[in-house]
């Protein structure tokens, strides 16, 4: 994973430009042992059993599973809906982040 077009996939499209720089800058050893979330395979979790908050779950974050899955016992499932953008937004924010820290 170390070059920026491979690395585009993984972050949001108002990041793209940002990566391309950071890794033209940045040595090549800081970048091989980053593993990231494919933000495609987190909106198929949310869109298939993001009713039960297993798309968290693939995020790492156990607290918001419980919490998602709270909130849609709560609004008969609208939450489920209203996350199905935030689940791959999420991802994508969270791999810009790590890619932030690994650089830096």
């Amino acid at each position: 994973m170390q070059n920026a077009e491979a690395l585009k996939r993984y972050v949001g499209k108002e990041h793209r430009s940002e990566v391309e720089a950071l890794v033209k800058n940045c040595e090549n050893s800081k970048l091989t042992n980053l593993t990231f979330k494919n933000p495609t395979v987190a909106l198929i979790l949310s869109i298939f059993v993001g009713m039960i908050g297993i798309d968290r779950l693939y995020q790492g974050g156990v607290k918001m599973f419980a919490c998602k899955l709270a909130m849609v016992i709560l609004t008969f499932g609208t939450w489920w809906v209203a996350d199905i953008y935030f689940s791959r937004h999420t991802v994508e924010e969270a791999n810009y982040e790590k890619l932030l820290a690994a650089i830096a």
